[in-house]
């Protein structure tokens, strides 16, 4: 197992975890407008969010081809999955990511993963991004058409807590991220004004201690 982790947990493949099979999407058929949008990588964005303002539209013809479930639904977690620069990129759809109510479905290079209910899907996203770089070093195939294989994300060994554990690692993360983005901005400013006060040693240990005070990182 990657490491110890608490008694309460347990280590479980992420294909144990999902409530659809881990696949990517169809080669889609365009059009130049339509209701139905197709989720590319382009539209993983690197800022971490989600952007279908750059997502093209799906020929109506094709539609029937898509089974329900395969439409995109909140929380979905899509893991970019061809190319150089975004293989291994994580980002999680939300329905508030939707243009006009459209109905959302994946292109060829995208995998999706949807969270059981019985887990946090947040959970499950900062998880698999602690294995972004695992991912980026797993693909296959020659330079320019590098591939990341959906079974290697599906066998990815993922130690769950209980969901209580869960929704409070993932409140102390995220109140850690917005610390380290405090931080970051403090830092920003100091450079651009040179009389700017260095913040006082005290938020940067406040700031490494929650990050490892976690019972992620025990």
């Amino acid at each position: 197992m990657p490491f110890e982790i608490p008694g309460s947990w347990e280590w479980v493949r992420l294909k144990n975890l999902v409530k659809k099979e881990i696949k990517r999407g169809k080669s889609p058929k365009y059009t130049v407008s339509s209701n139905i949008q197709v989720f590319a990588q382009k539209c993983n964005v690197k800022a971490g969010g989600i952007d279908m303002t750059l997502a093209k539209y799906l020929d109506d013809t094709v539609f029937p081809k898509y089974p329900e479930e395969e439409y995109m639904r909140d929380s979905d977690i899509v893991i970019n999955s061809t190319g150089n620069g975004t293989l291994g990129r994580i980002g999680m759809f939300h329905d508030s990511d939707r243009i006009n109510e459209n109905i959302i479905v994946p292109d060829s290079h995208v995998t999706v993963i949807r969270a059981s209910e019985f887990l946090s899907a947040d959970y499950i996203f900062y998880v698999l991004n602690y294995y972004q770089p695992y991912l980026e070093k797993s693909c296959s195939g020659s330079t320019n058409q590098t591939e990341l294989n959906p079974a290697v994300i599906s066998e990815l060994f993922i130690p769950v807590p209980p969901v209580n554990e869960q929704i409070c690692i993932i409140n102390k993360l995220i109140e850690s991220l917005n610390l380290s983005k405090l931080y970051g901005e403090k830092e920003i400013l100091l450079a651009v004004h040179v009389d700017f006060p260095v913040p006082p040693f005290w938020f940067t240990i406040e700031i490494i201690l929650a990050i490892f005070s976690s019972p992620f990182n025990q």
